[in-house]
C-alpha cells in the first residue's frame, strides 16, 4: 500500500508509553511496532517509553513461583504498577510532551496528575479481554483488583481509543464513561501485498472460476474455529462444488475423507522470504479467508485478508463485525450458525462472478480507507488537535 501522509506532520510532541517493545515487529502481534511507525509518519515528534519490566519483590516472587505466571503475573502486582507509574511520570517531566498515548492501562493505574492530555489505546477493556478468552486463559488472582483500578484510571483519561464498537461499548459499561470519552479507530493490517492497485485487481480477477479455494490462518485451531472451517469445506464438497481448503498455523490432523481437499502447510512466517512468498500466494489465489473464530477482541488477520482483496468469513462475535461488513466485504453468520449457512452464502457468491469480484474489491477499499495504520495514526492526530486547541 502506498503510504498516505498528511501534507505536513502534525506539529506536536507525543509520548508513546507501553510495556511492550515498539521496536520489535513480533511484540504483541506487531501492534506497538506499527503504531510507532505510523505515529512517526504523522506527528513531528514522537518519544517512546517502552519495555518496562515489573518490579520484583521477595513476597510477590514467591507467590509467582507457587502459583505460576498465568495465575500470578508480576505485572499485575502493586509494586509493579507503582513502578510503571513512577517511570511514566518521570518521562513526562523530562520530555515535556504535549500529550501521552498509553498502549493499555498498565502505566496509568497510579498516575496522579500528568498535566497533559492522556489517551489510552487497547483492543478491549482488560476485564472484557479476560472474559472473552476465559475458556482459553484463566483469570489471574489479582485480576478483579486490577479491573477496578483500570476503570478508575480510564475515567481520568482524556480519550479512550478502541478498534471496535463492541470494545467501546464494553468500556462504557465497565468503566462508567460516556460515549463521548470513547473513540473507535480500527487497527491496521500489519501485512499487505507489495502490489499496485492494477496488479492486485488483476490477481483478484485471475482467481479460479472452476474451484472454490478457502484459506484458514490461525495458531489456535479450536478458538479460531478450525473445526467449523473443516465442516464448511466438507459441506461445499457434499454440495458438489470443487473446493480446496489450505490450513496455515495450528492443526491436528486431516480427517478421513478430506485428505483430497485439505492441505496443511504448518506455520508460515512472514519474516522468512520463502515462507512469506508462499503465504502471499495463498492470500492472492484464495477466494475466501475462513476463520470462524469463537472469541476475538480484534483479529488482525481479517484486516490483512481485506488488504489482499480476500473476503473474510467468520462468526459475528465480539469485535469482528467492526472489521468485516457483512455482505459487503465478507460474510458473517450468527455465533451458533451451522456450516450449512456458510456453505449456501459461499456457493451463491461462487455462482455470481460479478458479485464476488465486487465483494473482493470492496474488501480492498475498506483496507485502504480504514484498516491501515496510517488511518489509525490520523485518528490519534485528530484527538490531539481537539484536546490541544
Amino acid at each position: 500500500m502506498e503510504t498516505r501522509l498528511t501534507a505536513q506532520p502534525y506539529p506536536g510532541h507525543l509520548l508513546l508509553v507501553t510495556l511492550e517493545d515498539p521496536s520489535n515487529p513480533d511484540s504483541w502481534s506487531g501492534i506497538p511496532y506499527n503504531t510507532r511507525l505510523a505515529l512517526e509518519r504523522q506527528i513531528e515528534k514522537v518519544s517512546v517509553l517502552a519495555g518496562l519490566r515489573p518490579k520484583r519483590t521477595l513476597l510477590h516472587g514467591l507467590l509467582r513461583a507457587a502459583l505460576g505466571q498465568q495465575r500470578y503475573p508480576l505485572y499485575l502486582t502493586p509494586p509493579a504498577q507503582r513502578q510503571f507509574a513512577r517511570e511514566t511520570e518521570d518521562a513526562i517531566r523530562r520530555l515535556k510532551p504535549d500529550a501521552v498515548l498509553a498502549i493499555s492501562s498498565h502505566c496509568l493505574i497510579h498516575i496522579q496528575d500528568p498535566g497533559v492530555p492522556v489517551y489510552m489505546m487497547t483492543d478491549a477493556p482488560w476485564l472484557t479481554w479476560k472474559q472473552t478468552y476465559q475458556s482459553f486463559d484463566k483469570m489471574p488472582l489479582l485480576g478483579p483488583r486490577f479491573a477496578r483500578l483500570e476503570a478508575a484510571a480510564a475515567q481520568k483519561c482524556t480519550r479512550l481509543i478502541f478498534p471496535s464498537r463492541w470494545a467501546a461499548e464494553e468500556a462504557q459499561r465497565l468503566y462508567g464513561v460516556s460515549p463521548e470519552q470513547t473513540r473507535v479507530h480500527p487497527l491496521g493490517a500489519n501485512w499487505f501485498p507489495a502490489l499496485d492497485g492494477t496488479s492486485l485487481d488483476a490477481a483478484i480477477s485471475a482467481r479460479s472460476s472452476d474451484e472454490i479455494r478457502l484459506l484458514f490462518v490461525g495458531k489456535d485451531w479450536e478458538r479460531k474455529g478450525g473445526p467449523l472451517a473443516l465442516d464448511i469445506a466438507r459441506g461445499l464438497k457434499s454440495a458438489g462444488a470443487k473446493v480446496h481448503l489450505d490450513v496455515v498455523g495450528g492443526f491436528q490432523e486431516i480427517p478421513a475423507g478430506l485428505a483430497d481437499i485439505v492441505t496443511a502447510h504448518g506455520l508460515l512466517r512472514i519474516s522468512d522470504p520463502s515462507e512469506g512468498l508462499k503465504l502471499q500466494q495463498l492470500f492472492l489465489s484464495s477466494h475466501f479467508l475462513v476463520v470462524p473464530t469463537e472469541a476475538e477482541c480484534f483479529g488482525l488477520v481479517f484486516a490483512e485478508a481485506q488488504a489482499f482483496g480476500l473476503p473474510p468469513v467468520s462468526r459475528a462475535v465480539h469485535a469482528v463485525p467492526s472489521i468485516i461488513e457483512d455482505g459487503v466485504t465478507g460474510i458473517l453468520e450468527p455465533v451458533d450458525a451451522a456450516a450449512d449457512f456458510y456453505v449456501r452464502r459461499i456457493l451463491a457468491l461462487a455462482s455470481d462472478r460479478q458479485a464476488y469480484l465486487a465483494m473482493a474489491r470492496a474488501a480492498r477499499q475498506r483496507f485502504e480507507s480504514c484498516l491501515n495504520w496510517d488511518a489509525f495514526a490520523r485518528g490519534v492526530v485528530d484527538e490531539m488537535r481537539i484536546s490541544l486547541r
